[in-house]
């Protein structure tokens, strides 16, 4: 993501006003000048005063000449209008993820694991994320619930960060999209559910149960499976021994079912081998957007900052008579 940048366009529709402005604060700043030192001249011989002041009389003043030219121009700032522009990625729904967290998802065929594997892109993703609603959803045998769809993106990144293995063993995809469906209100924005899975539909609810329960409501469904393409000796974890897990078989996804879902919810079916194709897949349900906000109040925080500086200038070293 780009860091932010700063927008002062509008200041050049303002270009003969500042110069204006400007030059009128170093008029009055040279006219007050030589007034000081007319009053100054009533009361005597220069030398005299500053042997008895200690210091000089007419001091150099560019310092509040230049807070005197900050201050306006920063009020002209603040007329023109100047703008943080930032871009970052914008979902185009608001939505509910759903991990898989059966005994596959153990599998040591990425590192540490298929489950941490897919964590770890969720949340370098979601940490992109601006003004968005998402949910939560782990399955294995049965759905769990683990978060409502909310905005706050440190709440959905802990609650990622907590997810473990889970039972009973099998893999109920059709369950977690009857449960995700369930956290989405009516009306508002889109909604997507995004299902990563390593397994084939073996408990619960079947998959054109679950499809038919989704069209009625407008929900797309960015279906991931992760895998190997390769059909390879892979090691299988101490966790999956007398489970009802599918890592013995493999490659074990039902590509069919995953890519059926997609199409029927006119949503995308993605099958990931690496990090960058997980990433990409997630954040084909996001568009980069640039957002423009105005900053008056830190502009006017500043500017009372300088006026209160020059202020204070103005009653302590600067003043024209001792």
């Amino acid at each position: 993501m780009k860091l932010p940048v700063v927008d002062f366009s509008g200041v050049f529709d303002y270009m003969n006003l500042i110069v204006l402005l400007l030059g009128l604060v170093i008029i009055l700043h040279l006219i007050s000048k030589r007034f000081a030192r007319k009053r100054v001249l009533k009361f005597g011989n220069f030398e005299i005063l500053e042997r008895v002041a200690e210091r000089k009389i007419i001091s150099s003043d560019i310092v509040p000449l230049l807070l005197r030219i900050t201050s306006m121009f920063l009020i002209i700032l603040l007329i023109s209008g100047v703008y943080i522009v930032k871009e970052e990625y914008v979902s185009k729904a608001d939505f509910v993820i759903a991990i898989d967290t059966s005994g596959s998802m153990l599998t040591q065929d990425y590192e540490p694991n298929r489950l941490e594997f897919v964590k770890q892109t969720c949340i370098e993703t979601l940490r992109k994320l601006r003004n968005t609603k998402v949910g939560l959803v782990t399955f294995a045998g049965k759905a769990y619930i683990k978060l409502k769809p909310t905005t706050d993106m440190d709440e959905v990144i802990r609650e990622i960060e907590r997810i473990e293995f889970e039972q009973p063993g099998g893999t109920a995809i059709g369950d977690a999209l009857i449960a995700s469906q369930s956290l989405f209100e009516p009306g508002g924005r889109n909604k997507s559910i995004i299902l990563i899975t390593d397994g084939i539909n073996n408990v619960g609810t079947n998959l054109t149960e679950a499809i038919r329960s989704i069209n009625g409501s407008g929900i797309r469904i960015y279906a991931i499976g992760i895998g190997t393409r390769e059909n390879r000796s892979i090691s299988i974890p101490p966790e999956l021994k007398g489970l009802n897990a599918t890592a013995a078989k493999f490659p074990n996804l039902d590509v069919h079912a995953l890519v059926d879902l997609a199409n029927k919810t006119n949503g995308e079916y993605f099958i990931i081998d690496d990090r960058d194709s997980l990433r990409n897949a997630f954040e084909s349900g996001l568009e980069y957007k640039r957002t423009r906000e105005r900053q008056d109040l830190v502009l006017l925080l500043i500017l009372a900052v300088v006026l209160l500086i020059e202020w204070g200038f103005e009653i302590t070293k600067y003043r024209s008579l001792p």
